[in-house]
């Protein structure tokens, strides 16, 4: 083999070899990249995932206080409404008091009073316009004492002598003591 030949072979062999490990550099290259894209797609997907899952429990503490403030604002609304009622209540009360129906039901709610306090010497303190109702009413018990009290407009007040025992059945506290049932009663009514 002449010098040329194997110049000309060795030339070959180290072109193959030069081509040989081109293409295992590229291979490698391109193996290396896709695993690199394979590898960003992979922390992208992470990435997005808890961005989705922090921008998902921000909305849902959002909606939470969205729906706590709406309750919240409700619940005034309802106070306020209630509110109303009452004071309206409270500001017919005298004209209840002057109704012939109060009036016939006044006894009824004397003598429920008395009950309580069975057996006992019972003052009875009503509104100047009950006296004569009240008196006619309760006249012919020695048990009792009927006084007028100016300052009860609406109703009575039945109790002991020394005032250990006192049942308030004027209109106003007997409204008072029915405030928190009728609260309940017109919220339900209010709100179906």
């Amino acid at each position: 083999m002449a010098l040329p030949d194997l110049i000309a072979r060795l030339e070959r062999d180290a072109e193959a070899r030069l081509a040989e490990l081109t293409a295992k550099t590229d291979a490698e290259a391109a193996r290396l990249l896709a695993d690199a894209a394979r590898a960003r797609d992979v922390h992208r997907e992470r990435e997005l995932a808890l961005r989705r899952a922090a921008r998902r429990a921000r909305h849902q503490r959002e909606q939470a206080e969205a729906r706590q403030h709406a309750r919240a604002d409700r619940l005034r609304a309802q106070h306020a409404l209630l509110e109303r009622i009452f004071a309206r209540a409270r500001h017919l009360l005298p004209e209840l008091a002057a109704s012939p129906g109060w009036r016939e039901a006044l006894p009824r709610h004397l003598d429920h009073a008395l009950r309580y306090l069975e057996g006992q010497r019972v003052v009875v303190k009503c509104a100047p316009a009950m006296l004569e109702l009240v008196r006619a009413h309760l006249g012919h018990r020695d048990d009792v004492v009927v006084l007028e009290e100016p300052t009860l407009a609406l109703g009575c007040q039945v109790m002991t002598p020394d005032e250990s025992v006192l049942i308030d059945d004027t209109l106003g506290a007997r409204l008072a003591r029915a405030e928190a049932r009728l609260a309940v009663e017109l919220i339900a009514e209010v709100s179906s």
